[in-house]
This record gives structure tokens, sequence and C-alpha cells, in this order.
């Protein structure tokens, strides 16, 4: 039964081995292993629960109404470092006051000052609404200001009535308004947080044609951001920044809107303004950010964009250690690592092996998780590709997360080790070297069900080509003692067919290579000392016929023929 290595509709799923029957044919059990390991949940509810260990992902944030939403003004940079919980302005001026010092000649730079430390009431949005009208541009000001900080409200801002006051044409208009970059910068805030609600509101500003309008801005800038510039100065990449946000909001909200951003050409001029991005700002983190959305699920961006970016998420991974930066970066190599047709060589190239191994040990579990993921891919598809993980010494660090507190990364492991095992002898040998077979088969038999299941996977698969080494060092560990105590659980039929198969291939080896001085089969003796035989009788009966035709060619091949599971032929098996 020869091993097979494949990816399908670019799921999580096992390998399991050919055995040239309908139900087991890879494609069905790539369809199994997915709905076991993600419990039939979508691909948002999954980033949720891999997020859940650390910072909140940028999904759920949005959910909450905090850092998409920017109801704060970031001063420096320390400011911005707790996301989630962002300070408040200092709220010392009304919006009378704010008008009455205008008439009084304030500079607009002050004046603009001024009114960032104006309080706004939703009372006021009538006002607004005539003021963000007007021909002068310190009344456009007071307008977008206020509009923002509305629209910043955690409860219930006034999105809607943006909407049917038909105030997003001007909102959009401003943004393009280059004489006035605060203006700019704040309608353009201000459509950020529209794209912060519900998908009706989103669906409003695409069928608006924001879209292309805010990828115009991804290139306005060139170099590195100007650290000396304040809030005050607006440096252009605060333009750039406020973009991608507004984009990453858009993209996040519906898989349809994320190719309208892609067929625009997004990805290419975010990598470079990411490229060239200081380490550990809001302009990197919104960057990766939003570049993950748009690789996150169907379609995929073309290969050419997939493969410029490789390089400068890797380097980003490098230079930068803010959690949500990696994370994000992470994510987005994972979902390019779903694609194939090449990325992971060109990931390999780049030396992403030795980063991940760096971050494979970080203190966050959902960046541990998303690392053995990625290596899972990894190992899923080309020979040579696995090779290049076992010689970059990545089995050690493997063998230690079978250890770890979080079962979900134990479970990913064994996941990610399985396909390892489905490859050939020197991989297997490779894992047995280091320790790994003997811990899958403890795991097999002290761990919970779902650990149990995948580590019985593992073993199966490495005694699939019957080799004779191979399979003495896995019996010799008490694997087929294993195996028989998980088949003895509760578990699905997939399982159980591979579980059975697992020991068959045992017990065919050891018909071949290791009979005892008395002719008996070892491997087959050990199988029925430690009660496999009791165990194989409740699937002789199963309703699942596949269940009972590998229970059947077990008892028939190394047993009794055509048996009849009445207890005057049970009583004959075991004296065998």
């Amino acid at each position: 039964m020869e091993q097979n290595k494949t990816n399908q509709q670019n799921e999580l799923f096992h390998i399991g081995k050919d055995s040239n029957k309908d139900s087991l044919k890879v494609d069905s059990r790539i369809q199994n292993r997915t709905n076991q390991f993600l419990n039939n949940q979508d691909a948002d509810q999954l980033k949720k629960n891999l997020s859940e260990h650390s910072e909140a992902s940028r999904k759920e944030i949005k959910n909450q109404k905090f850092s998409k939403n920017r109801n704060y003004e970031a001063k420096d940079q320390s400011e911005t470092d707790n996301i989630k919980n962002p300070p408040s302005e200092k709220i010392e001026h009304t919006i009378t006051q704010a008008q009455s010092l205008w008439d009084e000649g304030i500079d607009f730079m002050d004046y603009y000052l001024f009114l960032k430390n104006t309080k706004f009431e939703i009372t006021d949005f009538p006002l607004l609404q005539e003021l963000i009208k007007s021909d002068k541009d310190h009344n456009i000001l007071l307008a977008v200001v206020g509009l923002r900080k509305l629209l910043s409200l955690v409860d219930n801002p006034p999105r809607q009535c943006v909407v049917d006051a038909d105030l997003l044409p001007q909102l959009i208009t401003l943004t393009n308004k280059k004489n006035a970059p605060k203006i700019q910068f704040e309608a353009l805030w201000c459509l950020t947080n529209i794209a912060c609600g519900k998908a009706e509101h989103v669906e409003t500003l695409v069928d608006k044609g924001v879209i292309p309008i805010l990828i115009s801005f991804l290139g306005t800038t060139q170099g590195k951001e100007d650290k000396t510039k304040t809030n005050i100065d607006l440096d252009p990449h605060k333009i750039v920044e406020q973009s991608i946000w507004a984009l990453g909001n858009i993209a996040v909200e519906d898989a349809h809107y994320k190719v309208k951003i892609l067929k625009e050409g997004a990805l290419k001029p975010l990598g470079n303004i990411l490229q060239k991005a200081e380490p550990n700002t809001i302009l990197a983190r919104n960057c990766v950010w939003c570049i993950c959305n748009l690789l996150r699920d169907k379609p995929f961006p073309k290969l050419g964009e997939l493969f410029y970016l490789i390089p400068i998420i890797s380097e980003c991974l490098k230079t930068n250690d803010k959690n949500q930066i990696l994370t994000d970066g992470i994510w987005a190599l994972y979902y390019i690592s779903e694609v194939g047709e090449k990325t992971n060589t060109v990931m390999i190239q780049c030396g992403l092996i030795e980063i991940l191994k760096t971050y494979i040990k970080h203190s966050d579990n959902s960046i541990v998780l998303l690392c053995v993921k990625i290596f899972g891919n990894f190992v899923l598809r080309e020979e040579n590709e696995t090779q290049d993980v076992i010689d970059a010494e990545v089995l050690p660090h493997l063998h230690d997360l079978l250890l770890h507190q979080d079962k979900i990364i134990i479970r990913e492991t064994c996941w990610t080790l399985s396909n390892i095992c489905a490859g050939p002898t020197d991989h297997i040998s490779a894992l047995i070297k280091c320790g790994i077979i003997d811990k899958l088969i403890e795991l097999i038999e002290a761990d919970e069900y779902g650990i149990r299941s995948e580590a019985g996977w593992c073993i199966s698969n490495a005694t699939a080509q019957k080799n004779a080494e191979i399979v003495e060092e896995i019996v010799s560990k008490k694997g087929i003692e294993a195996m028989c105590c998980l088949l003895k659980s509760k578990i699905e039929v997939k399982t159980a067919i591979i579980l059975l198969e697992g020991i068959k291939n045992c017990l065919d080896v050891g018909q071949q290579s290791f009979i005892n001085e008395e002719g008996f089969n070892k491997f087959a003796l050990i199988f029925e000392n430690c009660g496999g035989l009791d165990t194989i009788e409740k699937f002789y009966a199963h309703e699942d016929h596949l269940i009972y035709q590998v229970a059947e060619e077990i008892i028939e091949s190394y047993f009794l023929v055509g048996v009849n599971f009445d207890e005057d032929e049970v009583d004959k098996i075991h004296q065998f």
C-alpha cells in the first residue's frame, strides 16, 4: 500500500494509505480529517480559536469597535502599544467654543489641535451635516473631525445616519483634498470607521467607488516614515496608514470585496510599503494585517504576487517583534503555504524554516501553533521539502511540542508528524532517531482522545511501507499494544480502519520476517496476548463494510479462516 502526499482544496487533513477501497481513497480521507480537525468551523472561527491564547485577532478587534475605530490620538508610538485599551482623548472644549475661536483669528493648525480636544455630541450631527458642505476649509475641518469622533464612539456610532444623510460622496471627495491634508486625513478616518460597521455599510462604501481611491494613496509616499513630524504636521505616511486601515476593514468583510481590492492591484504597493516601513510601527502593523486579510480564503492572489510578498514578509518577521505584527505576518505566510504550486519552495528558499524555528519556541501559543501549521504544509506535498525540514533540525522542536501544555498544539504537531510518517523510510527513521515515535506511542495510550487519534494516524502511517526495521522498532516500543488500546475506545470509523490497517501491516511484516522457533508469527502473538482478538470481535460484526473487511482479513490471514464469532469460535481463537 503506497503512501500518498497531496493537498486538496487547500484544507488541513491527514494522509493515509490508498487501500484501493472506495471510502478509503485519499479524497474521502481529506474531508474526514478536515472535518475532524476543524470541527466543521469556518476559517474565521478557526482564526479566533487559534488567537485566544494571545491578543484578540484583528477580526475580533473589529467586532469590539476598538482599534479600527481609532477613537484616540496617538501622540507617539508608546500610546498605541496596547491597542485593545487605547487612551482616551483629553476633552476640554465645546463645539460652540470651537466656532467662536475661529472668528477670533486662530491659526489653522492650532485650530486643528483645538478641535482634536473638543467634545462632540450626537445632537451636533445636523450642524456637522451642514458644515461639511461649506466652501470654507475651517468649517469642513470642524465637520470631519466631529464626524470622525462620533463615528469612533464605541456604542451606537451614527454610521447609518451618515449613509442616510448621503454624506459618503462628500467624504470620498474630501479624501482628494490634497491642499488640506488634515481634512483629507480626517475624511479617510471617517471612511475607515464606516467600513468597520455592518455589511450594508461596507457595501455602500464599495458601491460609491471607494476601493480604487484608497488604493491610489498607497503609492503616494516614498521612503521611510518621518518620525520627526507630529500628528499635527501630518506626515504623508499617516494618509497611507489610514488608507490601509480602511482597505483592511473592507477586505475582511467579504471575499467579493477582497477580490475587488486584488484586481485593483493593491498587493504589490502594500508589499512595497511594508518593505520600507520602520519596524514595530503602526504603519508596519496595519500593512501586514491588511496583506493578511487579502491572502485569507479563496480565491488566492496570482502566484507572481505571492512570490513577490514572500521575501518581504519573511524580512518583516526578522525585523519586528510586536506580537500583532508577528501573528499577522505568520498568518499571511500560512495562507501562502496553503496555496501550493511552488509557493512552499519559494518560502523555503527565502530561509523561512530557520525563521519559523525561532518562533516555534515563542511564548505566544498562537504564534507557535501557526508555525507548526506551516511546517505541516511544508511536509505535505514534496519529499524534498520534507527533507529540507528534517535537515534543518526541526524534528527536535516538534518532539518538544509533543510535551507542550497546550493540547491544540500537541494535536497539530501530531498532524504534521503524520505527514512525515507518510513519507519514505529515511524520514521515518529520522523520527525514530530523535525519539518521536516513542512519544507518539505514549500519547496513544495516555492522552485525550483527539491527541490519541492523531498519534494513532502517525503510527499507522509509519507501518504502511512494511519496512522490517521500522515495523520492528514500532513493535518493540509497544506500538501494536497502543493501537489495540486506542481501538478499544469510542473512535471514528475512519480512525478505526486506519488502526486496523496499521496492525495488519505489522502482522504482514511479522509473517515475512519474524517467525519464532515454533513457526508462529511473533507479532501475531503480541497482538493476541494484548487482547487484540477480543477487540476485533466488535468490528467483525460492524455495520461499516470496510471495518468488517479489514477485521476479516486479519482473522483469516493470521488466526482462522472463515471465522464466525459465536462463543465456540472465540474460544478456538484464544487457544491459538
